[in-house]
């Protein structure tokens, strides 16, 4: 019997699982376990002692299930026989592809379709024990080839039905599932995650890329063009609804310059909104023909009763001089109400009416040749 000294992979390939060609070896033998690899000793169907990243002498204490399971004396050398396989630990990728179409009941439409999908997977070796107990005794080594034909007969066959739930339960439209093949990916990742490791595997990443549609189908092509025909013309009153809200704003920041531009000018020449309001008020009060009317005199004093003090004289010196100039009236001095200019006495009050010059803010008599009022300050033009 042929005592070999070292076990290691001797090769360097693309095999998840490979198993060591020779199975008789002595507790002397040298293992050799390479980053990235762990190594099982394999028995009787059982999968026994295992080794990580690191170089062993094989002896009684470091297996001690093997030891246990085929009597290997203790302190001795010793031979025994035994499968070594190594297991790939590092993360590969792997294609994947429904191997039929999927068929199902469009949930938007509720036409019946049939689909294909493929994709991309990326996993590693989470419980090397695990999963070689499940594959040996199927194939003794596996590379990539193989791993992609282990997949697609032993879990890939759920992707189907996993694909036509998510797309039922979440209502996903077919016209737009390519919009949410990442959503897609990531709900069939998490529903594919418990089939992995039953067999040992951890599933890291799971990508659809591509769903393959039935453009050959007449149904399908019918609805589909419905469905552009309506996405077209959401859009269209989308794309109204938002230029419409552009020209509003764009009249409301045209009212807001406008606005400063005023506010720029009244500050410059020294007054306030109010006030412009203020003086609109007093000159249509002064050009009104009707102002000798008493009701249109009090309409005008009720629109000025909230004007401020500061204006108050200003804005009453242009309704009082409106007065006096109307129809050459004379006011009285006593009740402050107009008259003819030829009357003499007032027709309201009985007093009598003075014809000479007076101010126009306060209505004290002023010399003809005076320019201010001797009683209140006013200037007279």
């Amino acid at each position: 019997m042929a005592l070999y000294e070292v076990i290691r992979k001797e090769k360097d390939d693309d095999n998840i699982i490979w198993r060591y060609p020779k199975n008789k070896f002595n507790t002397s033998s040298q293992l050799i376990v390479h980053e990235g690899q762990e190594a099982i000793f394999y028995s009787n169907g059982k999968a026994l002692d295992l080794f990580g990243p690191g170089k062993y002498t094989l002896e009684t204490n470091n297996i001690p299930l093997l030891k246990k399971l085929i009597g290997l004396p203790t302190g001795i050398k010793s031979a025994f026989q035994s499968e070594v396989y190594f297991i790939d630990k590092s993360e590969k990728t792997s294609k994947w592809g429904t191997s039929s179409k999927i068929e199902f009941l469009e949930p938007v439409y509720n036409f019946p379709i049939a689909i294909g999908a493929c994709g991309e997977m990326r996993f590693i070796i989470s419980d090397s024990r695990k999963f070689l107990l499940k594959l040996v005794g199927v194939k003794k080594n596996f590379d990539e080839e193989s791993i992609d034909d282990f997949f697609q007969s032993q879990i890939l066959l759920k992707v189907k039905n996993y694909i036509s739930e998510i797309i039922t339960e979440d209502k996903i439209c077919i016209f737009e599932i390519d919009r949410n093949l990442e959503k897609f990916s990531l709900e069939l990742q998490k529903r594919l995650e418990n089939d992995f490791d039953e067999f040992g595997i951890k599933l890291n990443k799971f990508f659809v890329t591509n769903i393959a549609k039935p453009e050959d189908d007449k149904r399908y092509l019918e609805f589909k063009e419905l469905y552009f025909k309506k996405s077209v013309a959401v859009a269209e009153a989308e794309l109204k609804q938002k230029l419409d809200l552009i020209e509003e704003d764009t009249k409301a920041k045209k009212t807001i310059i406008a606005s400063e531009a005023e506010a720029i000018k009244r500050a410059k020449e020294g007054y306030t909104y109010q006030e412009e309001q203020s003086f609109k008020i007093g000159e249509k009060v002064a050009s009104n023909q009707a102002v000798g009317q008493y009701t249109n005199v009090g309409v005008g004093l009720g629109m000025m009763s909230g004007i401020g003090t500061p204006l108050s004289g200003e804005v009453s010196k242009q309704v009082t001089t409106a007065f006096t100039k109307v129809d050459n009236n004379i006011i009285c001095q006593n009740c402050k109400m107009p008259n003819e200019s030829n009357t003499n006495f007032c027709k309201y009050c009985g007093f009598k009416l003075s014809k000479d010059r007076s101010c126009p803010k306060c209505l004290a008599k002023v010399s003809e040749d005076a320019k201010f009022c001797s009683k209140c300050g006013e200037r007279l033009d």
